[in-house]
């Protein structure tokens, strides 16, 4: 606790001032990447700038640059958020010790989720994802990179499977791994396209559910 003498002279402990600190640090980067998203989705990557993401977030242009250094390192900070703390640190942790086939489930259950609690993330995601099959290198080599990731994540799925009993034999790792990873964008694109009339979560729960039927081995 800090006495009164101390709060008077205004001066704070070490041992509370690093965290203070570290406090407003990690409350401005949410709110540059928050900012970021909504430009992106309102005019794509292209057209978003740096200045653009600092007076959104009410923070000026040196300190969007001071935190990330560069537009395509901001990219891949809001890409990390989106895709490697959710799946990294909240879903991929819930499928050890599953079986092959419940991993894959887990996974696709697990994006329905986010779909149908806040898919605002998803949707800079997937605003990201479809422009980046334009000019932009640095967007293109994220996107494939992240892709690449993923189908091997399945085709690990479907490979534990296999071995487990899960997964019937002779299902293609690699050919399952980018028959799952179509299936989730085709939905992605398709919600894109008319937000208001296709329902997104579910659609995304009915994927779960055949890609299950497809893999799973039979009980003898």
């Amino acid at each position: 606790m800090v006495d009164k003498k101390t709060r008077t002279l205004g001066v704070v402990p070490t041992t509370e001032r690093p965290n203070r600190q570290k406090e407003r640090s990690d409350l401005s980067t949410r709110r540059l990447l928050a900012a970021a998203g909504d430009l992106i989705v309102e005019g794509g990557y292209q057209a978003m700038t740096l200045a653009a993401v600092g007076e959104r977030a009410g923070y000026s242009r040196g300190l969007v640059t001071a935190r990330f250094g560069s537009k395509p390192k901001l990219l891949d900070a809001l890409v990390e958020r989106i895709v490697g703390q959710w799946s990294h640190r909240n879903v991929l942790p819930r499928t050890h010790g599953a079986s092959g086939c419940d991993g894959i489930r887990i996974v696709l259950d697990a994006i329905a989720a986010q779909a149908e609690r806040d898919p605002s993330e998803l949707r800079v995601l997937y605003a990201l994802m479809f422009e980046a099959v334009g000019p932009v290198a640095d967007l293109r080599s994220t996107f494939v990179d992240l892709h690449a990731d993923m189908r091997a994540d399945f085709a690990r799925f479907v490979r534990r499977g296999v071995r487990d009993g899960s997964i019937r034999d002779g299902a293609s790792p690699e050919g399952e791994a980018a028959v799952i990873v179509a299936g989730i964008r085709g939905i992605a694109y398709q919600w894109l396209l008319d937000a208001d009339a296709f329902k997104v979560a579910p659609a995304f729960r009915y994927l779960g559910r055949v890609t299950d039927e497809r893999l799973r081995a039979s009980e003898t």
